[in-house]
């Protein structure tokens, strides 16, 4: 999740500590359901897959979600020997530990990291690394990618996935419109990283050639009801709070609504909450 030093566009640091135990609920299974997809449809191809031999790291992992992935996608043949889950939000890494602790994984531990500096960790220790929907969120994302690429085996795999659209920044942003005109537009962590190259920029300058790097795009559209009424949940409370910046009483009182309406409006226009993603995979 965030750095240590607090992202200016990002809630406070003990928000993602109340957060933690609805984050799935809550981004709608998009960030499980997007790496799912990765692992199956394009890390297991390559010349990389994860197996019983492999040593992962699930870096900046919030509650766990590479770990999940892999349990939930790979047979239990092809589930990696060790695997480290970290996070510098301490009760992140304790939903990591609740939630995989009758995972089938063979061994996982749960570490409070910071995925800047991972000092602690050898070089050339893991086979593969997974940063989901993380690096907008750091001050040093370079320093992020450098540390995976120093902590990797020489042939090691690294997963880096980054939203392309965002979709409840989209339906806040048309929530605001519907109250407030005169007022700013909820800001988004590294907005950049939204735009086509600058994922890989930031790659290549972290450690690995670009000839060494696969790009493709997901999309995600979301029409399940449980998953649709998480994603309201996290745009009507506390994580979208700085859109209402600036709000009366009775403006706030109208907040849920608005959200709901344009949650009405992105669903006519997609059929559902459409997320697009950039997917890296670089080896080292």
């Amino acid at each position: 999740m965030s750095s240590l030093i607090q992202h200016p566009n990002l809630p406070l640091p003990d928000y993602f500590s109340k957060f933690a135990a609805n984050y799935v609920r809550q981004t709608g299974h998009s960030t499980l359901d997007i790496l799912g997809d990765i692992i199956t449809g394009n890390v297991q191809i390559s010349a990389n897959p994860v197996g019983p031999d492999s040593v992962v790291h699930d870096t900046a992992a919030g509650p766990g979600i590479g770990a999940a992935a892999l349990a939930s996608r790979l047979c239990p043949d092809q589930l990696p020997k060790e695997m480290l889950v970290s996070d510098n939000v301490a009760m992140m890494v304790s939903a990591a530990r609740d939630s995989l602790v009758s995972s089938p994984l063979p061994h996982v531990e749960c570490k409070e990291l910071d995925s800047q500096d991972l000092s602690s960790i050898p070089d050339n220790y893991f086979t593969h690394s997974i940063n989901n929907f993380s690096i907008f969120t750091f001050i040093r994302p370079i320093n992020a990618i450098r540390e995976s690429y120093r902590t990797l085996r020489q042939g090691g795999l690294a997963v880096i996935t980054c939203w392309r659209r965002f979709a409840p920044m989209f339906i806040v942003h048309a929530a605001q419109k519907k109250i407030r005109l005169d007022l700013p537009l909820m800001p988004t962590p590294s907005p950049e990283f939204n735009e086509e190259g600058v994922l890989q920029k930031v790659v290549e300058e972290g450690g690995f050639s670009k000839d060494r790097i696969t790009m493709v795009e997901k999309v995600l559209v979301v029409t399940d009801a449980e998953n649709i009424a998480g994603l309201t949940a996290l745009m009507s409370g506390p994580m979208m709070s700085k859109a209402r910046e600036g709000y009366t009483q009775e403006e706030e009182a109208r907040w849920v609504e608005s959200v709901n309406q344009s949650v009405k409006e992105e669903m006519e226009q997609f059929g559902g909450i459409r997320f697009e993603a950039y997917v890296l995979l670089a080896t080292r």
